[in-house]
């Protein structure tokens, strides 16, 4: 075929596409609904565009008038480009509120024994038992639906006499008041948690003796929450460096049907505490 002819065809296959795009570009302008007195959208302007510095806004008095077809696609780039910044901005916005009420991970951390100096073992640590504040430690829950995550309450109690342990264990059963529960605050232990008057404390390590309904109808976090309140309660009003737990007279590593694992020595797990 001479070349003259191949150009000719070429024209023809140009021209026929550009036919069909300025069809389709009216029969869609036609289809779309718009106010009296508004021009009707064409095919190229319901494009955003990327690449341009200056973004043109699409009711900018550039787009009234005729419009040349570089200066509509132009528009559309300008448009595109926009929207796509905009995205971002509001799908970033949206990751850091959900990070920031997503609730605690549940962990308690593991607490390694000191290994005895040169001088031998750390000297006896010896309870005190004198009157004043004790803190105790309850629960609340914040948030809603699957937001919803509970804080360690502290409360306060008057201590006159007696075996301080004792007294923060006995006071940890009866909860929190009648005024106290009207604000929201609530018990993670059993209500007739058992507990035995004959504990011991070793190179600062208290040995406590509880009852099998302390793991008792309980999931993951109900019990992490026990195991937080009696740990919280008993070390902040004491020099104690942590707990070893038994149940039935057998030191435990896990707790409940779960069987979620807890370190050999309990110490308070780091998180945050509401006041009344």
């Amino acid at each position: 075929m001479p070349e003259s002819d191949k150009l000719k065809s070429l024209l023809y296959i140009l021209t026929g596409a550009l036919f069909v795009l300025v069809l389709l570009d009216k029969s869609m302008g036609n289809k779309s609904t718009s106010s009296p007195g508004q021009e009707s959208p064409s095919f190229f302007s319901k494009f955003n565009t990327i690449g341009k510095n200056n973004p043109l806004s699409p009711s900018s008095s550039e787009n009234k008038g005729k419009q040349t077809h570089e200066q509509v696609m132009d528009q559309a780039e300008d448009e595109i480009l926009t929207e796509l910044m905009q995205n971002g901005e509001n799908s970033s916005s949206e990751d850091i509120t959900s990070d920031s009420n997503d609730p605690e991970e549940m962990f308690i951390p593991i607490v390694e024994m000191p290994k005895p100096g040169p001088t031998g073992p750390s000297p006896k640590i010896r309870l005190d038992h004198s009157p004043g504040e004790i803190k105790l430690y309850f629960l609340k829950f914040y948030g809603r639906g699957n937001k919803s995550h509970s804080r360690l309450v502290q409360l306060k109690r008057k201590f006159d006499h007696g075996d301080k342990i004792l007294f923060i264990l006995k006071e940890l059963t009866k909860g929190p008041s009648s005024d106290e529960k009207t604000q929201g605050v609530l018990n993670a232990l059993p209500n007739k948690m058992e507990y035995s008057k004959e504990y011991s404390v070793e190179n600062g390590v208290l040995k406590l003796y509880l009852g099998p309904d302390f793991e008792a109808g309980a999931g993951p976090e109900l019990l992490k929450d026990r195991v937080d309140q009696i740990c919280y309660s008993i070390l902040e009003n004491s020099e104690l460096r942590g707990i070893r737990l038994f149940i039935n007279g057998k030191q435990v590593r896990s707790l409940g049907g779960v069987g979620l694992p807890i370190p050999e020595v309990l110490t308070k797990n780091p998180r945050k505490i509401a006041t009344l």
